[in-house]
């Protein structure tokens, strides 16, 4: 008499989560549904797809918990870079921990980045130059088809400010504007937006997404399509 294996419940659940990435990978931007938590689950609750090789989240680690850690779940849904918008010293940094928790879990650590680009809690990047470099990261990433985590403390206002404009700097969004209403409809599946209805956060947060406009690179970039 044969028996028949039971896939456990943690393989199970990084498997279909890689095959409805896989999936949702191969839509065309203009194809994408909102939310995406609607064709792929996200890997943690405090957590949502902004782009097919992008989220955000909330911040991925902490000694209270470092048996069960956000971080494998991160790694499992395929993230490979990690920026964190968090200050020194701010909160435990976890940047070492990333090479142990790959080992336990058969990823190579040679794959995994880390970058930091610190921004004040409830503030604004201490300059555009600042931001720039956060989205020139992002880009290097997408271009070769990585998936990068953003994410502060709580992922909700220097992080919402970030994927903004990503959004917009990615043309994923038309303008600033397109950018808040498609972060409003992903923000409503997070498991906090009940305590915290926005993000960005604060109003200065919002401005600062509702007026930004691509970089002077991605401009050259667009016209130098355009003209080929």
């Amino acid at each position: 008499m044969s028996t028949s294996r039971t896939r456990s419940p943690s393989k199970s659940k990084t498997k279909d989560l890689q095959a409805s990435h896989r999936a949702l990978q191969a839509l065309s931007p203009l194809s994408v549904p909102r939310p995406l938590t609607a064709v792929c689950a996200r890997p943690i609750p405090n957590s949502y797809w902004a782009t097919p090789l992008l989220l955000a989240c909330e911040y991925p680690w902490t000694p209270k918990n470092p048996h069960k850690p956000k971080i494998d779940a991160l790694l499992r849904a395929g993230v490979r870079t990690f920026i964190d918008l968090t200050e020194c010293g701010e909160l435990v940094p976890y940047s070492s921990i990333l090479s142990v928790r790959c080992e336990l879990l058969g990823i190579d650590p040679t794959e995994i980045e880390y970058h930091r680009f610190p921004i004040r809690d409830r503030c604004l990047p201490e300059s555009l130059e600042h931001m720039y470099r956060v989205l020139d990261t992002l880009r290097d990433n997408h271009d070769r088809g990585r998936i990068s985590a953003v994410h502060c403390r709580g992922g909700i206002g220097r992080t919402g400010m970030v994927i903004g404009c990503w959004l917009v700097e990615s043309q994923v969004a038309r303008d600033g504007g397109e950018a808040l209403s498609i972060i409003g409809r992903e923000w409503k599946t997070v498991e906090k937006c009940k305590k915290y209805p926005h993000s960005p956060e604060t109003g200065a947060q919002f401005e600062y997404v509702y007026k930004f406009n691509p970089s002077p690179k991605m401009k050259t970039a667009a016209l130098e399509m355009e003209a080929a």
